[in-house]
């Protein structure tokens, strides 16, 4: 060691510097990739810094006020030009820190640094903005369901199981309404609301505001004392959203509101039991997408491609159980998901992925129908989803579809956890986008209306639109579920203010957006033996490409 300490005496060492990783800076409630309108950093609101070597190896947290500047030999520093504000750290380890931005800190792009004693982390670029609310939530991922209490009772949580009626008060939680005039290392009243413009909409509808300022003794967190709207839809995902100053939109969450017999309910209530009570789910899904390509390319062409996936979990039950890909918003509504990552690839919304353990399908299915038999082989090993066919418009290529018109039969010879079945589902005529040549350039600032005809009588229509911003890693999409049985749907700007805007080179940014279809008439019970929740059905993804401005 005597060695050791004088050659780094003498010709100086190499010291293990903390590393900010790229883009990791965001509201520690929302997640929401800082270079999005709704992402930026609020004065006097709590961030997160995720990196390597940020702190100590053992967490620590701030417990006592006043709060310092440094915790655990930690502190953060916020650059703007000549200026220089240090951050407050609450919660520090070597690879998070949590952090209140300063209400003094200069607004607009600066840096921020990491010093641990005195080793210095890289620089890392931040957007800062008087206000950008982020909802915290049940998950602790910036989605699902918000945290959302009882006004009357503090201790109740909304959920499934203690849903929400018109009229009940309610407190939300989140950080980000902006600047305060006394400290912010300083335990708040809670006495008077700020000053910045509050709007909070559930499903869509203006709610009533009583309190929109700090939380009573909880430096950074604020909360929002609003009433659920009367006309307020029933449904166990009901959207939930914040806007500040009018423009800036929050994360997207869910509450759980009653019907008149105080339940809530989705449009797959069983799916939703088995995932709130526990249990095992499986299914099977057929999937023809088409996208009509005209941006970026000298010739428009339509891509169409088949393909099937399954998949069976054992699910433990959770009040607050959730997943984008079946936790859907009610008839008339829209949410939205922002991410860092690229959507359109591959990379899931949080929650999206396996809750559980995977259960054993056994041996790989069979599909039968008008076009033959086919045995359903995997595209990654172990993935249960595979490719079934595709054609090209305009191109010399065979076309190999697959799930035309017609009955289909999937057949399983079951496996150690799931038994046996053999079920038949239909795949009906696909439904008509008859404006789809009309979007193209979407303003994100004006109403975006989608018409459509035909298709089954009896099913679910979806409208999803993706955008992704390729040179800052992030993406968003909006989902809306119509009404059933009408030809058209109008998605609010609201629900696309954190679309990405597209960059003026088109190899930088992608949009999209989906119509999709569910005939739920078509849709089969999987009653196969070891699971509580099984369907086979099919889906038809008519899609265009977009620009979002």
């Amino acid at each position: 060691m005597l060695r050791v300490w004088l050659v780094c005496s003498i010709f100086g060492c190499a010291v293990a510097q903390p590393l900010i990783y790229n883009r990791s800076i965001l509201n520690s409630a929302s997640f929401m990739p800082n270079t999005l309108p709704g992402g930026a950093i609020a004065l006097g609101s709590i961030f997160t810094i995720s990196g390597a070597r940020l702190g100590p190896d053992d967490a620590q947290q701030a417990t006592d006020y006043p709060y310092d500047t440094s915790l655990a030999n930690v502190s953060v520093i916020v650059i703007k030009g000549s200026t220089t504000v240090n951050a407050i750290p609450i919660y520090v380890s070597s690879s998070q820190i949590n952090a209140i931005m300063p209400s003094n800190a200069p607004v607009g792009v600066a840096s921020v640094r990491v010093l641990v004693g005195n080793a210095r982390s890289n620089p890392m670029t931040v957007r800062i903005a008087n206000s950008a609310f982020g909802i915290y939530t049940a998950t602790g991922q910036g989605v699902g369901p918000g945290n959302i209490l009882s006004d009357s009772d503090s201790a109740t949580l909304n959920s499934i199981a203690a849903p929400a009626l018109p009229g009940d008060a309610m407190v939300l939680s989140g950080t980000g309404l902006g600047p305060v005039d006394g400290g912010d290392n300083v335990p708040p009243d809670g006495s008077s609301s700020l000053p910045t413009q509050v709007e909070v909409f559930v499903g869509g509808l203006p709610a009533d505001i009583s309190y929109s300022g700090r939380a009573a003794g909880n430096a950074g967190v604020d909360q929002i004392n609003f009433t659920v709207p009367d006309s307020a839809p029933s449904g166990c995902y009901v959207p939930v959203f914040v806007r500040t100053q009018g423009s800036t939109v929050s994360n997207v969450v869910t509450m759980a509101i009653a019907g008149s017999d105080g339940n809530c309910y989705n449009s797959q209530d069983a799916l939703t039991s088995t995932m709130v009570n526990g249990g095992r789910i499986g299914g099977f899904v057929a999937v023809r997408g088409t996208t009509h390509q005209d941006v970026g390319v000298r010739a428009p062409i339509d891509v169409t491609a088949d393909y099937h996936a399954s998949a069976a979990y054992q699910v433990e039950g959770s009040t607050s159980a959730f997943n984008p890909l079946s936790s859907y918003p009610p008839p008339g509504t829209c949410t939205s998901y922002s991410i860092k990552r690229d959507l359109l690839v591959g990379d899931p919304v949080p929650l999206a992925t396996a809750p559980a353990q995977a259960l054993d399908l056994g041996p790989l299915f069979t599909l039968s129908g008008p076009n033959g038999m086919r045995t359903l082989t995997e595209l990654l090993a172990g993935s249960r989803v595979g490719f079934l066919g595709s054609s090209l418009s305009n191109n010399m290529l065979r076309n190999t579809l697959f799930l035309d018109p017609g009955d289909y039969t999937v057949t399983s010879l079951g496996g150690n956890d799931v038994g046996a079945f053999s079920v038949t589902m239909s795949v009906p005529e696909p439904l008509t986008w008859t404006n789809r040549d009309q979007v193209t350039v979407i303003d994100r600032t004006q109403p975006l209306t989608l018409t459509w005809s035909g298709g089954d009588s009896n099913q679910l229509v979806a409208i999803l639109g993706f955008g992704v911003d390729l040179p800052n890693n992030a993406s968003t999409v909006f989902a809306c579920l119509a009404p059933q049985g009408v030809g058209s749907f109008t998605v609010p700007p609201m629900v696309m203010s954190n679309m990405p805007a597209a960059h003026t080179n088109p190899l930088q940014s992608k949009g999209v957006v989906y119509l999709v279809s569910v005939p739920l008439s078509a849709a089969a019970n999987l009653n196969a033996g070891g699971l509580d929740f099984g369907v086979a059905l099919f889906t038809y993804f008519n899609g265009k490409t977009v620009v979002f401005q």
